[in-house]
C-alpha cells in the first residue's frame, strides 16, 4: 500500500507537476493544514479547478458514474471533504475506475484512517496513496518554524523557535499566522539579502498568541516567576475563555516539581547540557525551570506545595468552589 506524510508529499513536488500526481488521495490526520495544502496545490493543476463534494451529500454511485468517463473539459479534479463519513457506510467498496485525466482527494480530517482493508486493497490498485496529516511533534513543529522563517530570510534560534511553539501550540494553522507576524513584525532586510536576519526569544515574545487551548501556560510561567499582577491577568483570561481552572492546580504542581528537581540536580553537581535528561523533560522546560527555581529556595517550594495540597484538598472536598480556590492560591502563592 503506497502511503506517506503530507510534508514528504508536498516537499516532492509530486503535486507541481500534472504528470507527477496520484489517480487519488486518500488524506487522514487532524491536522486540517495539511488537507488544505493538498488539495489547493492540485486545484491549481487542474483547469477548471476542484469539483467539491461533502462526504454527507454524495454517494459511491455518483462517484463511480462521474469518474469512470473523461471529462469532455479536460482534466477534473474531483474533492470529497468529510469522506469519512462516506467511507464508513457499509456499501464503501470504493471505485473500480478512474479514467486517465480524472483525479479523486478523499479528505478525512480524523485521527484513525476510517477506510476497510478491502478498499484500501482496491485503492491501491487504481494507484491511490494514502497522505497521512497528523498534527506534528514537538520537534516537527519546531523545525517547520525553523525552515518556515528561513525562507523568509530570517534565522530564529532553536530557544526561540521551542518558545513559539510552546506558546502557540502545534496547530500548523497557527503557526503559519505566528510565522507570518514575525516576517512583518522583523520587516524588510537588505536588498539582496545578505545573511538571515536573527529572530531573537524577545521577538517571539513580542509576537506570539497563546494558543486558546494552552492558555494555562502562561498562568503557570507567571506563578513560577513569581509575578502576581501577571498570573492574575493570566487567570482572567482563563475565566474569560470559560476555561476549567481544576487542572491548574495539577499543572502548577508538576511544574513546581520541575523546578525542585532542577534546583536539587544543579546542587548535586549536574550540569546545564544533562539537566534535560537526568529530569526527562524536553531541554526548553528544563531550562525554564531551572531559571525559575533560582527566585525560589527549597523552603519556599516546599510552601508552595503545602498550599498546593490545601487547595486541592479544599476543591475535591467541596470545602471551597473552584474560583474562591484558585484566587486563595494566586493570592498566597506568588509571595513565596
Amino acid at each position: 500500500m503506497r502511503s506517506t506524510d503530507a510534508q514528504t508529499l508536498i516537499a516532492s513536488g509530486d503535486l507541481e507537476c500534472r504528470e507527477r500526481t496520484a489517480t487519488g488521495y486518500l488524506i487522514v490526520g487532524e491536522e486540517v493544514y495539511w488537507h488544505r495544502k493538498i488539495i489547493d496545490s492540485l486545484s491549481r493543476l487542474f483547469p477548471n479547478g476542484a469539483e467539491n463534494l461533502s462526504g454527507e451529500d454524495t454517494s459511491w454511485d455518483f462517484l463511480k458514474e462521474s469518474l469512470v468517463q473523461p471529462s469532455f473539459f479536460g482534466p477534473s479534479l474531483w474533492v470529497v471533504r468529510d469522506a469519512q463519513v462516506l467511507l464508513e457506510r457499509k456499501e464503501a467498496a470504493g471505485v473500480d475506475y478512474i479514467a486517465p485525466g480524472n483525479c479523486l482527494v478523499l479528505s478525512c480530517p480524523v485521527k484513525d484512517n476510517p477506510a476497510r482493508k478491502e478498499f484500501l486493497e482496491a485503492w491501491d490498485r487504481l494507484g491511490g496513496i494514502v497522505v497521512s496529516a497528523s498534527v506534528p511533534s514537538f520537534t516537527e513543529a519546531v523545525r517547520w518554524v525553523e525552515s518556515s522563517l528561513l525562507s523568509e530570510n530570517l534565522r530564529i534560534s532553536t530557544e526561540a523557535a521551542e518558545l513559539l511553539v510552546n506558546i502557540a501550540g502545534r496547530s500548523m494553522d497557527r503557526l503559519e499566522q505566528e510565522v507570518a507576524k514575525i516576517a512583518l513584525y522583523m520587516g524588510p532586510g537588505d536588498s539582496p539579502p545578505v545573511r538571515p536576519r536573527p529572530v531573537s526569544p524577545e521577538v517571539v515574545l513580542a509576537c506570539a498568541s497563546q494558543d486558546p487551548e494552552k492558555t494555562a501556560f502562561g498562568l503557570v510561567d507567571a506563578v513560577a516567576g513569581k509575578n502576581g499582577p501577571r498570573a492574575a491577568m493570566e487567570l482572567q483570561d482563563l475565566k474569560s475563555r470559560s476555561s476549567g481552572l481544576v487542572p491548574v492546580i495539577s499543572l502548577l504542581a508538576s511544574h513546581f516539581a520541575v523546578m525542585w528537581r532542577a534546583k536539587e540536580a544543579t546542587r548535586e553537581g549536574v550540569s546545564q547540557a544533562d539537566l534535560p535528561r537526568v529530569l526527562g523533560v524536553h531541554p526548553y522546560l528544563a531550562k525554564k525551570a531551572l531559571a525559575q527555581s533560582r527566585s525560589w529556595s527549597f523552603r519556599e517550594l516546599e510552601a508552595a506545595f503545602r498550599l498546593l495540597l490545601e487547595v486541592d484538598e479544599s476543591l475535591k472536598t467541596g470545602a471551597m468552589e473552584p474560583d474562591r480556590a484558585i484566587d486563595y492560591l494566586l493570592a498566597n502563592i506568588c509571595k513565596g
